[in-house]
């Protein structure tokens, strides 16, 4: 008889990461625990147990210890209560697949989508999105897609995923459907690759053999799945381990398939295929393989491996093989003139691509180059559909734009029309810089990735923009930055966000024009007077958060007081003198001289320092009179006064000579009647 093992099967990457985090974990002398089974199998479940790796089912039940989070998460309330706890120390082992489903569940949430879930209800994965999207998204069963579905009430702004572990041709299915009675629904296969993998290559060689035997727990969703896809082609049985295997089932059998779920160890199924090859039906146990006894590597497995000899041209690692992983020069990036020994060092664990396997040597070929390339691309890929923000460095500057060095030899391009949100005459002064950016087109065969840091500078700015509305509070004085000088004020940046200062409220003194006082990109502080949220318009003044010059002057100055103050303008009925920067007095044309004034300007000039007395001062209305001619009493020059010619046409009349002295005696004549 013919055993046959499936390409893909066994532990995943999250399960298996999450394993050695348990082991690496209990084994450096801590209590650790893990919320729930860290995977859907008993069998590892008891095998972490021997370890001290123990299991709870409540957050509740945890005291002093390191606690695990499995690869099929928890909702953010629960995670959130558990880093809140100071004696606990929490390590989250979600799945990366799953830790990204989550992600779009939540921000698709956020945006106003209803999120709907393919997948089993109750599953522990299925639970933690519904937290996710805070208990919104509506579960869509694999046996629900029948005719009531089309019943569906939809919104036209809806999310379609799954939880990772179904079978994809059911998931696709009903997403057709779906479609029929929301045309615009946004459909995101989130079904795990390892998954997708491991039922491609099961129905593959379930088509090759005569019976197929998937191992696994059957409480394992993918492993269930497995079994699903395999027996709509050949007879296939599911086993937990080698002893659940029937010799009546290979009664006639010539060839025999072997697959096994994400969560199944792998001296488990190295475990039923010995026994199959051997014929020893009898005395199969899980016991009987320890996990480094029973590994198998394949191309394409993903292993971690201690570094135990560095050399010019290779690096030597302990996978717990009967050999040594080779991993050669050119499968490492090295930076400029770097080399292996100066990247590795004896003792270091790093994880390794298996490239090939040369039997004859019994030597693995391993890549950490095509690995990390890998797993870039992986990041770049989640990036586009979860609008994550990128870093990368600026290589090179073209004509066109900018190119972006996004590490593991992969590189992106940033047309010169999305590096910034405002003009950018020479993108030079950016060589060598990191860069954060949204990449917002991705071609992984034709190594074509679009980058964008307008993108990104414009979230922030909303964002920004909009804490800012939410946070200002009229009557508060902040700091600002002059961005934009006009002839009706200045406009302030007071974080993200642009103020007006009109020019009224620029300064306590008289302003002809902002840049008289302001120059663009100074710091100023300002009063908010006003904040309109839904026209995002901000009111601010410059001179009510400076002190009131007039408070100062009510200190300074008292009626009868003489004064020298500088002419700022002179009107018909006057002149105004500025006592000190922002307080002014009026100079009645009357009190200008001892004679009579046609215009102010016969006296004095705008922009001359006189002296003046002041008659009344009313700080409370911001009111200053003052006389300049009760500041300098002199005798009246008659002289200047006197016909000075024909050709003047006696200017001088009778009543600017005799005036006072007709007035007197009007006055006592009114006096005599009396």
């Amino acid at each position: 008889m013919e055993v046959l093992l499936a390409e893909h099967a066994g532990f995943c990457k999250g399960v298996e990461n999450a394993f050695k985090i348990a082991l690496q974990e209990a084994g450096s002398g801590k209590k650790v625990v893990t919320l729930g089974p860290l995977v859907h199998n008993d069998i590892v479940t008891r095998f972490l147990r021997e370890k001290g790796v123990e299991r709870a089912d409540s957050p509740d039940e945890f005291e002093s210890c390191t606690v695990i989070i499995r690869t099929h998460g928890v909702a953010p309330d629960i995670l959130e209560r558990l880093f809140q706890r100071g004696d606990l120390e929490v390590i989250d082992a979600t799945c990366p697949f799953v830790k990204r489903v989550q992600m779009l569940a939540r921000n698709y949430e956020q945006k106003g989508f209803d999120i709907l879930i393919y997948g089993n209800r109750q599953h522990p994965e299925v639970q933690a999105l519904l937290g996710w999207s805070r208990e919104k998204a509506r579960v869509i069963e694999p046996d629900e897609t029948g005719p009531d579905i089309n019943n569906l009430n939809l919104s036209s702004r809806a999310l379609f995923i799954s939880q990772t572990t179904q079978q994809e041709a059911g998931f696709l299915k009903a997403a057709g459907k779906l479609k029929k009675i929301c045309p615009d629904l946004k459909v995101i296969n989130t079904i795990c690759k390892a998954t997708a993998q491991r039922q491609e290559a099961a129905a593959k060689l379930a088509s090759r053999v005569d019976l197929m035997l998937v191992v696994g727990d059957v409480k394992s969703s993918n492993t269930c799945k497995l079994t699903e896809v395999c027996r709509e082609i050949t007879k296939t049985h599911q086993v937990a381990g080698a002893r659940d295997v029937s010799r009546e089932w290979l009664v006639g059998i010539k060839k025999v398939g072997v697959t096994a779920g994400a969560s199944t160890p792998s001296w488990t199924t190295k475990e039923v295929m010995v026994m199959l090859e051997d014929g020893n039906l009898e005395t199969g146990t899980e016991e009987t393989f320890s996990a480094e006894e029973a590994r198998v590597y394949r191309p394409g497995d993903i292993i971690t491996g201690k570094v135990v000899l560095v050399e010019d041209d290779q690096v030597l690692f302990d996978i717990g093989y009967k050999s040594e992983a080779v991993l050669p020069r050119n499968e490492v990036f090295l930076e400029g003139e770097t080399t292996l020994k100066e990247k590795y060092s004896e003792g270091e664990e790093i994880d390794l691509l298996v490239l090939k396997i040369e039997q004859q040597d019994e030597k693995i070929i391993v890549s950490k180059k095509r690995l990390d390339r890998e797993r870039r691309w992986k990041e770049l890929e989640e990036a586009v559909e979860s609008g994550l923000t990128m870093k990368g460095i600026v290589k090179e500057v073209v004509p066109a734009g900018i190119i972006i060095d996004l590490g593991c030899g992969i590189e992106g391009f940033m047309p010169g029309s999305l590096v910034d949100v405002r003009y950018i005459p020479d993108f030079q002064q950016f060589l060598g810089q990191e860069f954060s950016f949204n990449v917002i087109e991705l071609n992984r065969d034709r190594d074509k990735v679009i980058v964008s840091r307008k993108q990104m500078l414009e979230k922030e700015i909303a964002k920004q923009k909009k804490e800012t509305i939410e946070n200002l509070k009229v009557g508060e004085i902040i700091n600002g930055t002059v961005k934009r000088l006009t002839d009706f004020g200045a406009f302030v940046d007071v974080g993200g966000i642009d103020g007006l200062v009109h020019i009224s409220e620029v300064s306590w003194q008289r302003v002809g024009h902002p840049q008289d006082v302001l120059k663009v990109g100074e710091q100023v502080d300002v009063k908010v007077l006003e904040v309109i949220p839904e026209r995002e318009r901000i009111s601010l003044s410059i001179r009510q958060a400076q002190p009131d010059p007039w408070v100062t002057a009510g200190q300074q100055f008292s009626a009868g007081d003489i004064i020298k103050g500088k002419v700022t303008r002179i009107v018909n009925f006057g002149a105004f003198i500025e006592l000190i920067p922002g307080v002014e007095g009026l100079v009645h044309i009357s009190q200008m001289a001892d004679f009579h004034v046609k215009h102010p300007s016969e006296i004095i000039q705008e922009g001359e320092e006189i002296e003046a007395k002041i008659l009344d001062i009313n700080i409370e209305n911001k009111r200053i009179s003052l006389s300049i001619k009760k500041a300098r009493p002199a005798p009246r020059d008659y002289s200047a006064h006197s016909m000075q010619g024909e050709s003047e046409n006696q200017n001088v009349t009778l009543g600017d000579v005799f005036g006072d002295l007709f007035n007197g005696q009007s006055g006592n004549a009114d006096e005599a009647e009396k």
